[in-house]
């Protein structure tokens, strides 16, 4: 099994497809051209930082004798490999008895779970009657992609109108009378050239669906999903077989009412939206799901305040990357010499932003794995607790936001039950005000590899929640 956990090392010569100097420049290349076209990506695209000027794909590094990964989680499928990449947080399970089989099940786990509760994204929120073991992440993907297709398209062809032109002997519609007077000059009065609206099965949202689910047929090979698969193109069977793109997803009109029709249609998008991309000889394809993590948690974090504590009493607004008003406001401005500003300098962006009755508070999330001192003396590690970097840039958001408490938001790892609830205290100079900073270690991971996912991710929202409610 080709797997990674975040940043981590491997030898060219553990790694078949990539022992060739020849193949890791193939790899390379395709590499990068995801990256130049990562924000096509469909439901992950949100992800993707805007403002990057790295012009080098940033999934891998490549080097003399080995390759190291990014901050990036998922799944490539390349040529006859399947390459995953798991989260940083679960490396201590190899030191725990975990295989490498079994802390991929987890992964999975927990990367539907997170994804199920992000803010920025159309995702499924229920997973009954089904695990993730077994499976890639691309297959859980393209299972639920066609579990919840083939289960709608049963009971719901979503047939249209569409506009058609017919030359008919009885009236339907209206008469084309341009076509028509040439019917007339040429002995065809009695034939009618009729433009009329039909309720059709072969319309562009059933094309999608079926385009769709023939290419996914080719990039797994489960067998229950194929069947799944199969069983969508024998509904869609008078649907016409055409060749669609990303941006045809775009000219479907979706009814606010059908959230189905919406989810199905961002699958789609993200399926056929630069996902997949072949080698510049045109002989090996790779098929890709990679998400930047520390975005994707903190997404996850926001996306479950927000559905679980938006209506609470004493809440009144809860805003991300922002005030209370949603201003990104500046640290400070520059100046030249003559005292003329230059510029406004350092925008804060805290991750989530509670406006409460009393008094307000920020959450900032840190995809980072945090060390008590006993943690970081029995793993024979130098640093422990909270980095300096953290505590300034809540100093700034306290005294620039006017609010006097933080709290930083780290995840669990394998290995950890401990909590983390612990402050700092900081007296601000002349008007003896006092900033606290709080950090926690919440239970935001499934360590468990057995039992039904909806059942899991219960227990864990009802814990997590738990943490929560004693910070807001």
């Amino acid at each position: 099994m080709n797997l990674f956990f975040e940043y981590q090392k491997k030898d060219y010569k553990s790694l078949s497809f990539l022992e060739k100097p020849e193949d890791r420049v193939t790899f390379k290349s395709i590499l990068n051209k995801l990256w130049t076209e990562r924000k096509k990506f469909g439901l992950t695209s949100v992800y993707f930082d805007d403002n990057s000027k790295q012009t080098e794909q940033q999934f891998f590094s490549f080097h003399d004798t080995y390759i190291k990964a990014g901050n990036y989680i998922g799944s490539i499928k390349y040529g006859e490999n399947t390459v995953h990449i798991i989260p940083k947080i679960l490396k201590k399970g190899l030191n725990n008895n975990y295989t490498e089989s079994e802390l991929l099940n987890i992964s999975n786990k927990n990367l539907l779970w997170w994804l199920s509760r992000c803010s920025k994204i159309k995702f499924p929120k229920s997973f009954t009657s089904w695990n993730t073991r077994d499976y890639s992440f691309l297959d859980i993907l393209i299972h639920l992609f066609s579990s919840l297709t083939r289960d709608d398209i049963v009971y719901n062809k979503h047939q249209s109108y569409i506009e058609k032109e017919e030359s008919i002997h009885t009236l339907r519609g209206r008469i084309d009378f341009s076509e028509y007077a040439t019917n007339y000059h040429t002995g065809n009065a009695h034939v009618l050239p009729c433009i009329y609206d039909s309720l059709e099965i072969n319309n562009l949202y059933n094309q999608i669906i079926k385009f769709t689910s023939k290419l996914l047929l080719q990039h797994t090979d489960n067998e229950e999903i194929t069947k799944k698969l199969q069983e969508i193109i024998w509904i869609l069977d008078d649907v016409e077989d055409i060749f669609l793109t990303a941006a045809d997803c775009e000219r479907v009109v979706v009814s606010p009412l059908n959230d189905n029709m919406k989810i199905i249609l961002d699958y789609c998008k993200m399926f056929l939206s630069g996902m997949s991309i072949r080698s510049e000889d045109n002989e090996l394809e790779i098929f890709t799901l990679l998400i930047p993590t520390e975005k994707l948690f903190e997404d996850f974090i926001f996306g479950f305040i927000k559905d679980k504590f938006q209506y609470k009493f004493g809440i009144r607004d809860i805003i991300a990357q922002g005030d209370e008003f949603g201003r990104q406001l500046p640290l400070a401005v520059e100046k030249d010499k003559t005292g003329k500003v230059i510029k406004k300098a350092f925008r804060l962006r805290p991750d989530i932003y509670i406006s409460r009755d009393s008094n307000n508070i920020i959450l900032d999330t840190k995809y980072k794995v945090i060390y008590t001192k006993e943690e970081a003396k029995q793993d024979d590690r130098i640093e422990n607790g909270v980095s300096i970097s953290d505590i300034y840039q809540m100093i700034a958001y306290t005294i620039k936001l006017k609010v006097n408490t933080c709290h930083l938001i780290y995840p669990d790892y394998l290995g950890v039950e401990n909590d983390l609830y612990t402050h700092y205290e900081i007296e601000h100079g002349g008007n003896m005000s006092i900033s606290k900073i709080f950090y926690h270690r919440i239970p935001a991971l499934i360590k468990d590899d057995n039992g039904e996912l909806d059942s899991i991710i219960q227990t864990k929202e009802e814990e997590l929640y738990e943490v929560f409610n004693q910070i807001i």
